[in-house]
């Protein structure tokens, strides 16, 4: 946005590429090409990765993010730990202007909290690309938290843990039950069961078992992407299928189980289940991660006309564009015209995974493609003016 000519502030609210380093130990089954922008890798220079490299997280941050935002803090200014609390109108109040919002003229009001407390700053663009991090889905049937969920689960039990590195111990010898129907669950899945083998190899035996509950009831828990391009996919996809419907795996597979409720603390927790098959029943478990996705936090804007869709909580005519797409795979994600990205609200756009709502087909390639379609609407009638991200 500095390049096109805007006076640009980022808010992040922790350090650059910190939610990125939380999945460090992962590795990205994309290239790093699908991962960046031409301005971006032209920011960063000779030093950035190959185009065709697998990064891990830690690798993605270190190598392009951090180098990226120093580069980037040349010509903008960005602010960490500094968090956008809410977005409003100096003096437009949600319901004032209803169907003519394109005749407001004061500049959007941001409460801000950093460091040194809370403040106020005003911008003539805002660009929501908070993402969906941290607003995690719960575990318990329809979508919700189940009974227990909130007092037993922490923040943690949420993300892709290190199996094989920090982590190991609190997995090694140990019942892990995996909820999630996605490629992060499927990572760690395979990674308990890799576990599970190095054990086994060491010592003859292992106790490290899985048990691993599906939402859908397909034939395997994941399906597999016809001549899929990303080999590293196609392999996990392939190695979670595989152990989810072979017998003398350590993985027990429970497809179309619902969660009822979460009892009971680390190393021993009771998680109640309704299974189609056997009924309701009660598994006992030392370890339960919720690899269930994320879902969009809509309270920053809340005090905007920002038009939703009531199915997936995105912007309604990106998610109608969405709805109308017959294809699973992220890989066939295009972006759309401008009109797509716009609401009642002139001059805020939410980008990015956020824009997706809770549709899990976002690409990475696809916001960086959202940003560049912005710059290119706004440069005309606001080069100059402050774009708040």
């Amino acid at each position: 946005m500095s390049a096109a000519g805007f006076e640009t502030v980022v808010h992040e609210r922790d350090t650059v590429a910190s939610n990125v380093k939380r999945w460090g130990h992962v590795e990205l089954f994309s290239p790093f090409v699908m991962n960046s922008s031409s301005a971006g890798r032209r920011a960063v220079g000779a030093d950035r990765p190959d185009d065709d490299a697998l990064l891990s997280g830690e690798a993605f941050a270190t190598l392009y993010l951090e180098p990226l935002a120093r580069s980037v803090g040349r010509q903008s200014v960005i602010h960490e730990h500094s968090s956008v609390v809410a977005i409003s109108r100096e003096a437009t109040w949600k319901h004032h202007l209803v169907g003519r919002r394109s005749e407001t003229r004061d500049r959007f009001l941001l409460l801000i909290e950093g460091p040194a407390g809370e403040s106020v700053e005003r911008a003539d663009v805002v660009l929501d690309c908070s993402g969906t991090w941290g607003t995690h889905n719960p575990i318990g049937a329809g979508g919700i938290c189940c009974v227990g969920e909130r007092r037993v689960m922490e923040v943690g039990d949420y993300e892709i843990p290190d199996v094989g590195g920090e982590g190991a111990e609190r997995f090694a010898g140990r019942h892990t039950l995996v909820v999630g129907s996605g490629h992060s669950a499927a990572t760690v899945v395979v990674a308990l069961a890799g576990l599970a083998e190095l054990a086994e190899s060491a010592t003859e035996s292992s106790a490290t078992r899985v048990s691993w509950i599906t939402r859908g009831q397909r034939a395997t828990p994941l399906k597999a992407a016809a001549d899929d391009p990303l080999p590293a996919r196609a392999a996990l996809v392939t190695a979670a299928n595989r152990l989810a419907i072979d017998d003398d795996s350590v993985v027990d597979w429970l497809p179309g189980v619902l969660v009822l409720g979460v009892d009971g603390g680390p190393g021993q927790i009771s998680v109640a289940i309704d299974d189609p098959q056997r009924g309701r029943e009660v598994i006992a478990a030392d370890v339960v991660l919720g690899l269930t996705g994320c879902r969009p936090d809509r309270s920053l804007y809340a005090e905007l006309q920002v038009h939703e869709c009531y199915a997936n909580g995105g912007p309604i005519r990106l998610a109608a564009q969405l709805l109308g797409e017959t294809s699973e795979d992220c890989l066939e994600q295009v972006v759309g015209g401008i009109e797509t990205l716009q609401s009642p609200e002139p001059d805020f756009f939410i980008l990015g995974s956020k824009s997706y709502g809770r549709d899990s087909r976002f690409l990475l390639r696809v916001g960086l493609e959202q940003v560049e379609l912005v710059a290119e609407y706004l440069v005309a009638p606001h080069a100059g003016q402050r774009v708040e991200s």
